[in-house]
């Protein structure tokens, strides 16, 4: 089941965004970098976010039998080069817990997203991803996402260097 997440979500989140990126950014991350990833310090944040509520974003949660397995945020742009472009939204993070990775919630969590991008007036969507993770390039490519040929350097946890790059999607579709 889908549905809008609530504050009371905040710790399902972290878990789901903890063991997600343990599982899917191993050997693309430094060990210690995803040993040293905390659910309450995460929790925090996820708690700030959806008690916040910012203009414009939203985050959906995937659910069986009550326990929620994924999440999908989206809003504004957060890059301050892509905020000048009313149009567009952005797809800040989609994450499963990996025992049900390939079972087409991810399918679904992502149709939703795109939803709540069209519901805020936004016609066409982008999204960062690290550069490395080809399982999620292809993902996204097989969901009608295209390079754009940009790139940043983020930071992550501990400091660590994120290498991404800059995914497209037209709404229309």
């Amino acid at each position: 089941m889908l549905r809008d997440a609530t504050p009371a979500d905040a710790h399902a989140v972290a878990d789901v965004l903890v063991r997600s990126w343990r599982a899917a950014y191993r050997a693309l991350l430094p060990d210690e970098v995803l040993a040293g990833l905390s659910v309450p310090e995460r929790e925090r944040f996820w708690a700030d976010v959806l008690s916040a509520r910012p203009p414009h974003t939203h985050m959906v949660v995937a659910t069986i039998e009550d326990a929620v397995v994924g999440f999908a945020a989206t809003g504004p742009p957060l890059v301050p080069a892509d905020r000048a472009d009313p149009t567009l939204g952005d797809l800040y993070a989609l994450y499963l817990a990996p025992d049900v990775w390939r079972r087409g919630i991810g399918t679904r969590l992502h149709a939703a997203a795109l939803d709540r991008l069209r519901s805020c007036g936004f016609t066409h969507a982008g999204l960062w991803v690290l550069d490395t993770n080809e399982a999620a390039l292809g993902f996204y490519r097989r969901h009608g996402w295209t390079e754009t040929g940009r790139s940043q350097l983020d930071r992550g946890p501990g400091d660590t260097e994120l290498h991404e790059r800059r995914l497209h999607r037209d709404l229309s579709d």
